[in-house]
């Protein structure tokens, strides 16, 4: 009777998922959670290491699994459709704490208590208007950075590096853009807030290295023609500016000053 009473106590009990800060991480916790029979009520996702512990809750430390990660992301496409998964895609790619629950309970919602598409529209609903919010911080930033990232030419002229320090984690919404722009150029974009780094290869398709860790002194080595061009560059931005119209906070509500560090225009060598 004791083991009957206490296996009905652990079955009330919050369950919570905790995974890595990544898509597919978030996506194997949500179809862990899911699985999990618990009851939808008593279970919580959580995204990332720095995380507040509850008392009476049982953790549950999900690896991440990138066949079970694809299953969600295809019942999100099939089930809610293309624009709810470009939402929710973009809200856990956000530095935010919060957003591992916030997109599972969205999920819920549009999979198992609406069952309807286009759900993200419902922004009444609070755990919507979170993954609506944050993903809008994302989009946001990719836009900037599609506009402010430069690229630099390395000293042994086959690669064109850059460097960005970004918020969020963007670098995949860069891919695409960077390459569609210049395919047959070899590049790399270095996110060194989250320690990863996109390479393109000339003709083939962009990949993301996790944990990189580069040479310091070697991609800050320029090339003999890049010194020039940037030489001439920063003497056009120089040459086109008007000194008696000059207004560095309407500039920065144009370009953010903490773009600056990277663009040719304001490095100094």
């Amino acid at each position: 009777m004791q083991a009957w009473e206490e296996a009905q106590e652990a079955e009330k009990e919050l369950m919570i998922f905790c995974c890595e800060d990544s898509v597919d991480g978030i996506f194997t916790a949500v179809y862990e959670a899911w699985a999990s029979r618990k009851g939808l009520d008593r279970v919580m996702v959580q995204a990332g290491e720095n995380q507040n512990y509850q008392l009476f809750a049982h953790y549950r430390q999900v690896e991440t699994d990138h066949e079970k990660a694809a299953r969600v992301a295809d019942s999100i496409r099939k089930k809610m459709g293309a624009e709810d998964y470009e939402t929710i895609y973009y809200a856990a790619l956000a530095r935010d704490e919060g957003k591992g629950e916030a997109i599972f309970r969205t999920l819920v919602l549009g999979l198992a208590v609406v069952k309807r598409r286009n759900i993200t529209r419902n922004l009444q609903v609070p755990c919507v208007a979170r993954v609506f919010e944050l993903a809008r911080r994302v989009g946001n930033e990719s836009h900037r950075y599609r506009m402010f990232l430069r690229f630099h030419e390395l000293e042994d002229e086959t690669v064109m590096f850059s460097e960005i320090e970004p918020e969020n984690q963007v670098l995949s919404l860069l891919g695409d853009h960077f390459s569609d722009r210049f395919p047959m150029v070899n590049f790399m974009i270095f996110d060194r807030s989250h320690k990863e780094c996109l390479i393109h290869q000339a003709g083939k398709q962009w990949v993301i290295l996790q944990d990189a860790d580069l040479d310091e002194e070697r991609i800050h080595r320029y090339s003999r023609k890049e010194k020039e061009y940037t030489r001439l560059w920063k003497g056009f931005v120089a040459s086109i500016a008007i000194e008696e119209r000059r207004n560095p906070r309407c500039q920065m509500n144009f370009m953010p000053k903490k773009f600056w560090k990277h663009m040719t225009e304001h490095m100094e060598y």
